[in-house]
C-alpha cells in the first residue's frame, strides 16, 4: 500500500504554483461581488451573430475537415490570415512562421519547454505578466527582475544586469516583456526603450520574448511600433492572440517565431497536443477574410475606451491621498499602489467582505515584492459596477490607512 501518493511528484510539479488570477475567479461568479480581479473581456464585445453565422458556413462547407484531426502547425488558411494581419506592421510574414496555439498560455509554455532546463536565467520585467512567471517557474528557471517606469523596463538597469551576468560567464536564454499596454501594469514601452532593448539584445546575442495580446486595443495616445517590427536579426519571438479581440472560448492564439526555431517549437506543442482545433481555426480564418475584424477591433476600442475614463473618474473621486495609479492608453488593466506600509494581500480578505476583488501585486513580481500594489481590470465590469466597486475598494482603504 502506497502511504504518501505525493511522494512520487517530480520536481517540477512540486515547483509549479497555482495562478492567483485562477484561483481569484471564482469571485467573478458570484452575484454579490464586484470583481476587479480577472482579465476577463466584456461580453457585451463578443461578435456572437457574425461568429453564429461563420459558423454554420464552416460547417456547411467544410464540415469534414472542421471537425477532424488537423497538422499541429494549425490550419493553413488561418495561419496565412494572421501572417497577412501581422504584416501591415512587417512585411514578408510566412504562414511557415506561425505556429497555432490553445491561448497564449500554451504558447508560453511551449517556449519554456523548447529554451529552459533547470536553472536557467530568465530575464523579466518587474512587475510581469503571472502567466509567465508561472511557465518558467514550473521549468524551475531562475527569473531576473528588471524594474519599470511609466516609459517601461528600464533599459539602463537591464544593461547592468546583462552586463553583471556577461563577467560571470553566465547568458540569459531569453528577455520576456509585454511591451503594449503591460499586464499588470497598463504601461506602454516607448520608443526609445524598444529600440535599446533590441541593441542590447544583439550586443549580447539574447532572443526577446514580445507578449502581445493588447496591442490593438488602444484608446488614446500615438501607436509605437512593435518590437518585432524593429528587428533585423531574428532575435524576436511574438506571442498573439485573438482572445482578446474575437472571444477567448475560441481559444486561438500564436507563436511567430524564426524558422529555426520553429520546428523545435512544433515538436514540444505534439506532446502537449497533437493540433488545436480545427473548427474554431477555421471560423476565425473565415472572420478575418470577411474584414471584421477592424469593425471588432473599433468596438472594443469605444467600449473599453469608456470604461478606463469611468474606472478612471472613480478613483479620482474617491481614493484618499496617498494612493497612485497608472493611466494606461489601452489595454486591460491599470495598476494601484497603497502607501508603502499597507498590504493589499492583507487587505484583500477585507476587500471580499465589502464584496470587491482585486488581484494582489505581489503575485506579478518574481522576487516576491510589491505587497502594498494591487492590480484591477476595467474590461468586464459595466460603468456603473466600476463606479460603486472603486467607491468600496476606496472605503476600505481608507478604513485600514
Amino acid at each position: 500500500m502506497i502511504k504518501d501518493l505525493t511522494a512520487f511528484y517530480s520536481k517540477s510539479a512540486l515547483n509549479m504554483k497555482r495562478s492567483e488570477i485562477r484561483e481569484l475567479l471564482k469571485f467573478t461568479r458570484r452575484p454579490d461581488i464586484i470583481s476587479f480581479g480577472g482579465g476577463l473581456p466584456g461580453p457585451e464585445t463578443f461578435p456572437v451573430k457574425d461568429l453564429e453565422d461563420i459558423a454554420c458556413q464552416v460547417l456547411r462547407e467544410k464540415g469534414a475537415l472542421a471537425l477532424q484531426y488537423g497538422p499541429t502547425e494549425g490550419e493553413m488558411p488561418f495561419r496565412e490570415e494572421i501572417a497577412k494581419w501581422l504584416s501591415h506592421e512587417k512585411a514578408e510574414i510566412k504562414p511557415e512562421n506561425i505556429l497555432v496555439t490553445a491561448g497564449s498560455q500554451q504558447g508560453l509554455d511551449i517556449v519554456s519547454k523548447v529554451f529552459l532546463d533547470p536553472k536557467d536565467i530568465v530575464i523579466v520585467e518587474l512587475p510581469s505578466y503571472i502567466g509567465g512567471l508561472q511557465a518558467f517557474t514550473a521549468y524551475r528557471a531562475r527569473m531576473i527582475g528588471v524594474p519599470q517606469d511609466y516609459k517601461g523596463m528600464k533599459t539602463d538597469r537591464l544593461e547592468e544586469v546583462l552586463r553583471r551576468l556577461a563577467k560571470r560567464g553566465k547568458k540569459p536564454k531569453f528577455i520576456y516583456v509585454v511591451p503594449d499596454f503591460q499586464n499588470p501594469s497598463g504601461i506602454t514601452m516607448s520608443l526609445e526603450r524598444r529600440k535599446k532593448l533590441l541593441e542590447l539584445a544583439h550586443e549580447y546575442g539574447v532572443p526577446v520574448i514580445e507578449d502581445s495580446p493588447y496591442r490593438a486595443l488602444r484608446y488614446r495616445g500615438e501607436n509605437v511600433p512593435a518590437i518585432y517590427s524593429l528587428e533585423s536579426e531574428n532575435h524576436v519571438i511574438v506571442l498573439g492572440t485573438f482572445s482578446k479581440l474575437l472571444a477567448p472560448g475560441l481559444r486561438l492564439a500564436w507563436i511567430m517565431a524564426p524558422t529555426e526555431w520553429m520546428d523545435r517549437m512544433v515538436v514540444a506543442k505534439q506532446s502537449m497536443d497533437l493540433c488545436s482545433p480545427s473548427y474554431t481555426q477555421l471560423m476565425a480564418a473565415e472572420y478575418l477574410k470577411r474584414g471584421l475584424l477592424p469593425k471588432q477591433i473599433e468596438n472594443i476600442r469605444t467600449a473599453y475606451g469608456k470604461k478606463l475614463e469611468a474606472m478612471l473618474e472613480a478613483l479620482k473621486k474617491y481614493m484618499p491621498k496617498g494612493v497612485e495609479w497608472s493611466k494606461p492608453e489601452g489595454g486591460l488593466f491599470l495598476w494601484v499602489k497603497l502607501p508603502k506600509k499597507m498590504s493589499a494581500n492583507e487587505l484583500f480578505p477585507k476587500a471580499i467582505e465589502n464584496k470587491v476583488a482585486y488581484v494582489v501585486g505581489s503575485a506579478f513580481h518574481c522576487n516576491g515584492k510589491g505587497q502594498n500594489t494591487m492590480r484591477l481590470n476595467f474590461s468586464y465590469s459595466s460603468e456603473q459596477q466600476m463606479d460603486e466597486g472603486i467607491k468600496r475598494l476606496a472605503i476600505m482603504i481608507k478604513e485600514n490607512m
